[in-house]
């Protein structure tokens, strides 16, 4: 619902703003299934380092955001992340092979534990 006068929202920040910070105050609008956040209807008109004031012009939920602008991927970071997963990935499948194999070992806890390391291998 959209209205013809604007009224003020004042949003508490998590965190106080520092200098060269720009928030922006933004609503979630749904296009179908999916949802983005944009600054239509929504425009920052006062507020100090721990608050903002935003007047809209409709009804919706609201949010200040501090990147408005793409966060690109840090490469040093994607790697880290893969070569992390493929070990932790490795040594999971081997502690299912070790619990298979070790007949020995069997018992209710191993058991647990082997269907614990197939739900996360899954």
């Amino acid at each position: 619902v959209t209205f013809n006068t604007t009224f003020n929202i004042t949003l508490q920040h998590r965190t106080a703003l520092q200098v060269g910070d720009e928030p922006c105050c933004m609503s979630w609008q749904l296009m179908g299934t999916k949802g983005h956040w944009t600054p239509s209807g929504c425009t920052r008109v006062g507020g100090d380092n721990l608050h903002s004031i935003c007047a809209c012009n409709h009804f919706s939920a609201f949010a200040i955001l501090m990147a408005i602008h793409p966060i690109t991927d840090n490469f040093a970071l994607t790697v880290v992340t893969y070569v992390g997963m493929s070990v932790s990935l490795v040594c999971l499948f081997l502690t299912i092979v070790t619990f298979l194999l070790c007949h020995s070992l069997w018992s209710v806890s191993v058991t647990l534990h082997l269907q614990l390391s197939i739900c996360l291998f899954a």
